[in-house]
């Protein structure tokens, strides 16, 4: 995915930043977040994840570091460790093998906001 960092300065701070973005329901409401459509997911309920479900999120990672870097981005597992009902926040552990190269890896714990949660999995 390519797209011009200038249109997309909030996706591409958070991608230099930390080296990845979670995909939120609530920036992909401004059609001028995200450099491109994606579709709704249907919103979820505090209530419904509990520790060790599995959960699935959506990351992108910048592979390049040129004015219109290259972008790749792919749904990641986790199992949630700890749920905060309160604050709406999960923290989860990555289930999903991912290159070397990127910035999160298989086994490393992130704090995720509930919008940012695309689904539940059935066990």
């Amino acid at each position: 995915m390519k797209f011009d960092a200038n249109d997309h300065s909030e996706f591409f701070q958070d991608l230099t930043e930390n080296g990845y973005h979670i995909f939120s329901r609530q920036q992909a409401k401004d059609r001028d977040f995200y450099p491109n459509a994606f579709p709704s997911f249907p919103e979820l309920d505090i209530a419904d994840i509990k520790v060790r479900d599995r959960i699935t999120v959506r990351a992108f990672f910048s592979t390049s570091k040129t004015a219109k870097p290259q972008i790749d981005s792919g749904h990641i597992d986790l199992e949630a460790e700890y749920v905060d009902h309160e604050a709406k926040k999960v923290f989860g552990d990555i289930l999903t093998e991912l290159p070397a190269t990127f910035a999160l890896s298989k086994g490393t714990t992130i704090e995720l906001d509930l919008d940012e949660v695309l689904f539940k999995q059935d066990r």
